[in-house]
């Protein structure tokens, strides 16, 4: 039976000193003989199709990508998360996480303060999957796996 926990961080805002954090939690996670299956997300929001007309939106657009892209393997270097594990998908960041954590069948959603607000809001909804647990990066070292 696999007994680790799968955990999904949500890269959007999250800071360098969020991720060394994430990265010193496991590492003692680890340390206790807890096993931890780490991947990520980047949620790049819809912009409206109307606008691709326009040069320059589509040029931000492609900016908006390509930096996305890079934040969130600059994260998987850091914490050492494979490529299959990293995910980079457009929507709404609370729509969007939660249907990936169904997906992945996860028990604790990482995100930075700035996006967990968004996150609890859906916990009202009842948009949680049921095994999931949200927590802030703050708070990742006084919580137990």
């Amino acid at each position: 039976m696999d007994d680790a926990k799968n955990v999904l961080l949500v890269t959007n805002s999250a800071t360098e000193d969020e991720i060394l954090q994430v990265k010193e939690a496991f590492l003692d996670a680890a340390k206790k003989g807890l096993r931890i299956r780490l991947s990520l997300v980047h949620v790049i929001p819809n912009l409206p199709t109307c606008y691709f007309n326009i040069p320059s939106m589509a040029q931000l657009a492609e900016q908006y990508y390509t930096e996305a892209k890079q934040s969130l393997n600059t994260a998987g270097d850091k914490l050492g998360v494979a490529k299959k594990d990293q995910w980079l998908i457009s929507g709404r960041v609370k729509t969007e996480v939660f249907r990936l954590a169904n997906k992945l069948k996860t028990h604790f959603i990482l995100a930075s303060s700035t996006n967990i607000q968004d996150l609890h809001k859906s916990l009202a909804a009842k948009e949680l999957p049921s095994t999931a647990k949200v927590t802030n990066m703050n708070n990742l070292l006084a919580s137990s796996f």
